[in-house]
C-alpha cells in the first residue's frame, strides 16, 4: 500500500468517510490529492492547540458556511478525538454571535447526524 492509500485510510477513519471531493480529486488528480491529505495532516496533528480543539474550530466555520456535511465530518472528528457533548454545546452556542442562528442551527442538524449514525 502506498503513502497516498494510508493516508486516505486515516482520513475516513478519522471522519468516518470519505468526502465526494476529496475521492473526486483522487481519482482526477491523485498528486493534488496527495497534497491536500499532508495538508491535513500537518493542520490537524497534536500541536499547541490540541487535535480536539482543531476539529471543534474546523466544524464551527463549516457551520458558518452552512456546510452540514462537512459540519458533521468535523464533529466526527472532535468526538474521536475526545470532545465532550458540553465542549461541542459551548462550540454551538460561540456561532450565534458571529454567524448567527442559521449557522447555529446547522451546527446541531451536523451533530444530530453524527449522533444518529453512532458518532
Amino acid at each position: 500500500m502506498n503513502n497516498k492509500e494510508e493516508k486516505l485510510r486515516s482520513f475516513e477513519e478519522e471522519f468516518g468517510k470519505i468526502l465526494n471531493p476529496v475521492a473526486f480529486l483522487n481519482e482526477k488528480n491523485p498528486e493534488l490529492c496527495s497534497a491536500f491529505l499532508k495538508l491535513h495532516e500537518l493542520t490537524l496533528n497534536e500541536g499547541v492547540i490540541s487535535k480536539k480543539h482543531k476539529f471543534l474550530i474546523h466544524a464551527a466555520i463549516t457551520a458558518a458556511q452552512h456546510d452540514r456535511e462537512a459540519t458533521a465530518m468535523h464533529l466526527t472528528g472532535a468526538l474521536k478525538a475526545g470532545a465532550s457533548d458540553k465542549e461541542l454545546l459551548e462550540t454551538a452556542f460561540t456561532l450565534i454571535p458571529v454567524a448567527g442562528m442559521p449557522a447555529f442551527a446547522v451546527f446541531l442538524d451536523a451533530w444530530q447526524k453524527v449522533l444518529k449514525q453512532g458518532g
